[in-house]
């Protein structure tokens, strides 16, 4: 007999990254992607730790004008693994990006602020995964 591993952590439309496990987003909330997450603890084994990732819009008004950026951690104990954070536009084009933030346990990213603009709709949104 086979041992058989799941997560109950929903499967939402991610990133076209295929690296991406999971993330936040701002109007849906977390999300698993799948494969990814399945890949990932497949490689761990039965010694795996399971991800922990939290995700928040952060807001600053400077001099008349409102600033947003993402800031998201992952605790991934024992685990080399990144965190990216960005400010997206609901039709998935990048407006700032952290970039991805390596190391093993506990990795943070933070976007760089970005402008409120009326006339533009945007989220945050944040990610981590373990593939380089």
């Amino acid at each position: 007999m086979g041992l058989l591993l799941s997560s109950s952590f929903p499967a939402y439309a991610v990133s076209t990254d295929s690296t991406v496990v999971g993330g936040w987003d701002e109007d849906t909330g977390y999300f698993v992607n799948a494969d990814a997450y399945n890949k990932a603890m497949e490689k761990r084994g039965l010694l795996r730790s399971d991800p922990v990732h939290e995700g928040e819009r952060q807001r600053k008004d400077q001099s008349g004008n409102t600033y947003f950026r993402a800031h998201g951690w992952t605790s991934w104990p024992g685990v080399y693994h990144y965190t990216r954070a960005r400010m997206e536009t609901y039709g998935g084009s990048i407006l700032t990006d952290s970039g991805r933030k390596w190391g093993t346990s506990e990795t943070q990213a933070t976007s760089p602020w970005h402008k409120f603009d009326p006339d533009v709709s945007d989220r945050a949104r944040t990610y981590y995964g373990s593939e380089e």
